[in-house]
């Protein structure tokens, strides 16, 4: 077997990382603000508040989600931030959005400990911290925070504020491809691409790469080209065989 130098980033013929894993921090913003809607506190106030969010009446919004924050709720809180991070509702408050978000997240609210972190490592209403960022995130993520998991491996990856530990940067991408994180699932194929915090495994990138191509990542499909040619065409089966394996493993955490 070939065993030609893969790289995390470069031209075509390199292996690349997600577009998705350098999205811009508002992108999380959408997915972790407005899908936290559909799954927070069945309280009255806030499912009146959350419909008409959905209905565009922000003042409403506003005026439910801040009830709830007044009583020490942290979805009331964490949802009023949300309101003052993008402005509805309500004058726009980078720093006051960073009070309430916090709030929330020291009592424990998953969601607003990832924004937290995510706000720590942005400078968004708060100095720049990648030390609270990487702790918030691995509150988060202890809960279960998938993205915060994602981004906990980026940042030991890539040595955000912190050292660059592969090994870290593995378990942790590997907690969130797990769970069906797609840039995650890449990432973690590229960790076995290169050697970086496990055993170099052509076999096993393969098969962890191949489902995020299949899931339509651009650069895992890419990543994958130049596996298949490391791999050679007799150790095909046996990596799709093992991303069938893995694939069900994956389901299974859904």
């Amino acid at each position: 077997m070939s065993t030609a130098r893969l790289y995390a980033t470069g031209k075509c013929d390199r292996l690349v990382r997600s577009q998705v894993a350098r999205v811009n921090v508002m992108g999380r913003w959408a997915c972790c603000l407005l899908g936290l809607l559909f799954t927070v506190s069945s309280q009255a106030g806030l499912d009146t508040g959350i419909a008409a969010y959905h209905k565009k009446d922000y003042q409403t919004a506003y005026f439910e989600f801040k009830k709830a924050a007044d009583k020490g709720d942290p979805a009331g809180k964490h949802l009023l931030a949300s309101l003052y991070f993008k402005g509805q509702g309500v004058g726009k408050d980078m720093e006051k959005a960073f009070k309430l978000f916090k709030d929330a997240a020291d009592k424990g609210y998953r969601a607003a400990q990832a924004n937290v972190g995510l706000l720590y490592q942005s400078g968004k209403g708060v100095d720049i911290d990648h030390d609270k960022a990487l702790l918030y995130f691995q509150m988060a993520a202890e809960q279960g925070d998938v993205q915060s998991a994602f981004k906990l491996g980026q940042m030991y990856h890539k040595g955000q504020g912190i050292h660059v530990n592969y090994r870290k940067a593995a378990v942790y991408f590997r907690q969130a491809a797990e769970h069906g994180n797609i840039p995650a699932i890449n990432e973690f194929g590229l960790m076995y691409a290169q050697g970086k915090g496990v055993l170099q495994d052509y076999q096993e990138a393969y098969a962890w790469v191949s489902i995020a191509a299949t899931a339509g990542d651009s650069q895992a499909k890419k990543n994958l080209a130049k596996l298949e040619h490391l791999l050679g065409a007799s150790n095909i089966p046996g990596a799709k065989q093992r991303a069938k394996a893995i694939q069900v493993m994956i389901d299974k955490y859904k």
